[in-house]
């Protein structure tokens, strides 16, 4: 629990024949992290793959498929596809076959609707071109007519008409513009057609919009605008009833879409790693990662699958390499994951710190807001919220931490006395609000169990890596350190006399074993070049002595958002008793602003402290001892969410 699980590095060796018998009983298995070589080919099978993948992603966008998401009540259950796999190449080739004739079928509705769209377009380009030519009294069939002459209709921006009137002055052009609206002006010009070249170029230096002139119209204006209107009502409905037919290829075809598409993956996955493994003509070799405590059952899983037709090598526990990281932890603990996975993944051998985080994370939050009401009300909605969804499970485990963070607040609430920013009982413990000085130490106090608690685990990951000699002269004058300078610190305060007497000496020999333990080390050893392990240290040390004092300052924020806390919910109560003195409505007025204000400050602030109890542990926690540089546990396996794969009978 405190480590990440043991792994065991395990290469199976079968014959080619078998190999794809060997990875169904690896993907039914489903806790066996293959190696992928780093130089893999894409092959074109793979590639076709992918392509198809992409289609059936756009077919379910096009079709508006919704695919399973929160899940309230009761968890999603549906009758899942079985479907009989033989050969993962020829089903995937069937899998293209069938996404062709979906796709055929749907790019046929969608085709209709974008023409109609264009039609609609069209049309609606003629109406706001007849609306203006109508407006002005301009005849297209007149225009159309002329010969000699070019005219020219547009809109342009009003702050544009100055510059264009310039423009025209040495030309000899006829031209009329008026306000139209939305700062925009009609313009009408008419030029001779030597000119109509010029003047086009002068219209588009302004931005003007050039409506084209209306040659196909037979009718007057206003009667084309009647008959416009007809076709536009004809097209919206052949547009709905194609929208209709679309919605129900969307129905016909959503879940199978959504099943082909986790067939395909798992045929993509199937096939990607058959392809890079490691073969030669009779035999191929699979290797991976294994929970040790899972190699019987992988085991088992191949003999059913081979009968005994495998060679199968592992090294045990690994004790070296960069193997995958397993976290295993009890169930409420596995919640607090999320929270880990965030800053990353431990590596194999360093302490997985969330078994810590599910302690010290709704403790500090607690502490911060420390509200025995809204405690509850976070613990209980918390709670209700995790029986009501039912997916997705990251949505439970945050109500989980949620519910751990509230009852966190509650115990505090309870040991202030207080409960909706009101003192309610005589506290437990102390009144945070009348004893401010006591809780702020107690909240150096709290950073420095914190930080010492991170230079120990931070000893732990070198012991674990059998760093023995780091763990002497790095990791031990660190803790050293810290504790002489805190402990004298809160026993001598800033009294350079006091420190003088006989602290600053044990310090500084604390300091000067951290600079210069490891270089005597490594020259007595001759392990390393002790003039570079000097300069390490002396920037290392100083770096460390210095982020002590700032780290630890920074869990005053404890003190400082508890106050915050409470100055909300005062500022609350006062506007309520200003306003619960009018007549009347007062004092239902005065009961929905406490009501609003306890709403807001349990979201905002509850959102606040959230955060900067996250920060406390990534940058003054994590920083001492936690590097979360592991990679993540993939083991192959089929997603069966949609589909029942069944591979009795694979060849």
């Amino acid at each position: 629990m405190l480590i990440p699980e043991r792994m065991s590095k395990v290469s199976i060796i079968c014959l080619q024949k078998d190999l794809d018998a060997a990875l169904n009983a690896i993907g039914s298995f489903g806790s066996f992290h293959i190696e992928y070589p780093k130089d893999e080919n894409r092959s074109k099978i793979i590639e076709s793959l992918e392509r198809t993948s992409a289609r059936i992603n756009a077919l379910i966008r096009n079709l508006e498929v919704k695919e399973p998401g929160l899940t309230l009540f009761r968890a999603y259950k549906k009758e899942k596809m079985r479907v009989y796999v033989e050969d993962w190449l020829h089903l995937s080739k069937d899998i293209e076959r069938e996404v062709s004739e979906i796709e055929s079928e749907v790019n046929g509705e969608l085709n209709e609707i974008r023409e109609i769209d264009l039609r609609i377009a069209e049309l609606q380009e003629k109406m706001k071109i007849l609306g203006l030519i109508s407006r002005f009294n301009i005849d297209p069939k007149v225009v159309a007519g002329l010969r000699l002459i070019s005219v020219f209709i547009a809109t342009v921006s009003s702050r544009h008409m100055l510059n264009l009137v310039r423009a025209f002055s040495n030309l000899p052009v006829i031209y009329h513009f008026e306000e139209i609206g939305d700062e925009r002006s009609f313009l009408f010009v008419a030029s001779m057609k030597r000119d109509s070249q010029t003047i086009k170029k002068i219209l588009e230096t302004y931005d003007a919009e050039i409506f084209p002139i209306l040659k196909d119209i037979e009718l007057r204006p206003s009667e084309e605008m009647i008959r416009i209107e007809r076709q536009l009502e004809e097209q919206y409905a052949s547009r709905e009833e194609a929208l209709k037919r679309l919605r129900r290829l969307s129905k016909k075809y959503g879940d199978r879409l959504l099943s082909l598409r986790e067939m395909l993956w798992n045929a993509h996955n199937f096939l990607k790693t058959k392809y890079s493994l490691q073969k030669t003509r009779r035999l191929a070799k699979i290797v991976g990662y294994t929970p040790t405590s899972t190699l019987r059952d992988l085991e088992d899983h191949l003999e059913r699958a081979l009968n005994g037709r495998f060679i199968i090598l592992s090294d045990g526990h690994m004790t070296g390499g960069d193997p995958p990281t397993v976290l295993s932890n009890p169930k409420f603990i596995k919640s607090f994951e999320i929270i880990t996975r965030l800053y990353g993944l431990p590596s194999y051998d360093e302490v997985d710190p969330t078994p810590f985080i599910a302690v010290t994370f709704p403790l500090i939050f607690g502490l911060m807001f420390g509200d025995l009401g809204h405690g509850l009300i976070l613990f209980l909605g918390s709670l209700l919220f995790y029986l009501i969804i039912k997916a997705p499970e990251e949505w439970r485990n945050f109500s989980k931490i949620l519910a751990a963070c509230g009852l966190g607040a509650t115990l505090a609430g309870i040991l202030f006395g207080e409960a909706f920013g009101r003192c309610i009982f005589t506290p437990l413990w102390m009144d945070p609000f009348e004893n401010i000085i006591s809780f702020l130490i107690f909240s150096v106090f709290i950073g420095i169990i914190h930080i010492m608690s991170g230079l120990i685990l931070r000893m732990v990951n070198l012991i674990i890596r059998r760093e023995y000699i780091d763990v002497l002269t790095v990791s031990l004058p660190s803790i050293l350190l810290y504790g002489l300078i805190m402990f004298f610190l809160m026993d001598y305060k800033l009294n350079l006399n006091l420190w003088l007497s006989g602290p600053i000496y044990l310090v500084a020999a604390a300091f000067a074993f951290l600079i210069l333990g490891k270089s005597i080390a490594v020259t007595l050893l001759k392990s390393e070049d002790p003039i570079r392990v000097l300069g390490e240290r002396i920037f290392e040390g100083g770096e460390l002595t210095l982020s002590f004092i700032s780290n630890t300052a920074s869990y005053t924020r404890i003190l400082a958002l508890l106050m915050t806390h409470w100055a909300l919910l005062k500022s609350t109560y006062a506007i309520s008793d200003l306003v619960s003195a009018t007549p009347i409505v007062g004092e239902i007025i005065a009961t929905l602003i406490v009501i609003g204000g306890n709403i807001f400050v349990i979201a905002f602030e509850g959102l606040v402290v959230f955060i900067h109890t996250l920060r406390l542990h990534f940058y003054e926690w994590f920083s001492k001892f936690y590097e979360g540089t592991g990679t993540e546990f993939q083991p192959f396996k089929y997603h069966q969410r949609f589909v029942e794969i069944l591979y009795s009978n694979i060849k």
